[in-house]
């Protein structure tokens, strides 16, 4: 399988240098000044929690032309970039199969009628990192897989070929039929932990210790969790549901509190929350947009996400 990655950020170059170490054409876009330095330098990444490394060259691209064929384009930007990006993969005219690899709760419902002529795939990376000098340190999120799915819920031969390269690259993988819902489920989560982390100096260390700041964070995902089974969501990855939800409310933020002060919290989540403020707000309207439509209440997440899209 001939695979794009659409985006050369964190993500996107550990995906790439992790399947690429494996054999599989890969190629990266890259622009700007991400571009200028990974034609000159090897991407480099580091699992901080295995010490495996990867040195590796990747083959970039700086634009996808409109006969250029891959089997498919994972793409990997932030939900703020996308709309500059579909542009780009409209106006291709070879590439059957796209994989939206982002949070993206709302223009989901949209992009079998943006690309009617491609088969469309929704996916979440499982992993998170910080560049540190010329590597990136990376973690897999051990309660976060990478998710893959079909638009429509039904599992097709790509998407199994797909986890079967992701797996034999070293990712743990789970194809998961519902992803729509998934990642609506997802974006509330990661729009309240974010705003929380912003509230405590951008240091998830800091949050984690700040119990009351923990405790509006997981009050405000449970407003949100309620409020999204009452629009007829399930509430999915199953950890979730039951961190939030089956679990009294005390353990929920002792489990939190521990996961901040820890590498989930200052490698797989502080470090994007912090360097993509302007995603993780768009990403809060969102989701103040969809729990809106529900009956019940949602005080707390109001207040914590319309403070974080104001925050300067």
């Amino acid at each position: 399988m001939k695979i794009l990655f659409y985006g050369a950020g964190i993500i996107g170059q550990i995906y790439a240098a992790k399947l690429l170490k494996n054999g599989v054409d890969v190629t990266l876009l890259a622009r700007g000044e991400t571009y200028k330095y990974l034609k000159n330098n090897r991407v480099t990444i580091g699992n901080v929690l295995t010490n495996e490394e990867i040195n590796i060259p990747v083959p970039l691209i700086q634009e996808l032309t409109e006969n250029a064929y891959y089997d498919l384009v994972i793409v990997t930007v932030r939900l703020d970039q996308l709309e500059s990006v579909k542009k780009n993969l409209r106006a291709n005219r070879s590439c059957p199969t796209i994989l939206f690899m982002l949070n993206n709760p709302i223009d989901i419902q949209n992009l079998d009628k943006d690309f009617f002529d491609k088969k469309i795939l929704l996916g979440f990376p499982g992993v998170g990192g910080i560049r540190q000098g010329k590597k990136i340190d990376y973690i897999q999120i051990k309660e976060q897989k990478t998710t893959i799915g079909n638009f429509d819920g039904i599992i097709s031969e790509t998407t199994k070929q797909l986890q079967e390269i992701l797996e034999k690259s070293g990712f743990k993988v789970i194809i998961e039929n519902q992803m729509k819902a998934w990642l609506v489920i997802h974006s509330v989560f990661i729009s309240s932990v974010s705003a929380a982390i912003a509230f405590n100096n951008g240091d998830s260390i800091q949050l984690g210790k700040n119990i009351k700041d923990i405790g509006i964070m997981v009050q405000s995902i449970r407003e949100g969790f309620i409020a999204c089974q009452a629009l007829g969501l399930p509430i999915i990855p199953k950890n979730l549901k039951i961190i939030f939800l089956t679990m009294p409310k005390w353990f929920s933020v002792l489990y939190w509190s521990n996961a901040m002060k820890g590498k989930t919290g200052t490698l797989a989540i502080a470090p994007h929350a912090n360097s993509a403020r302007s995603e993780m707000q768009l990403l809060s309207k969102q989701v103040l947009e969809i729990v809106g439509k529900a009956t019940t209440k949602t005080p707390t997440l109001n207040k914590l996400l319309l403070n974080y899209i104001n925050l300067k």
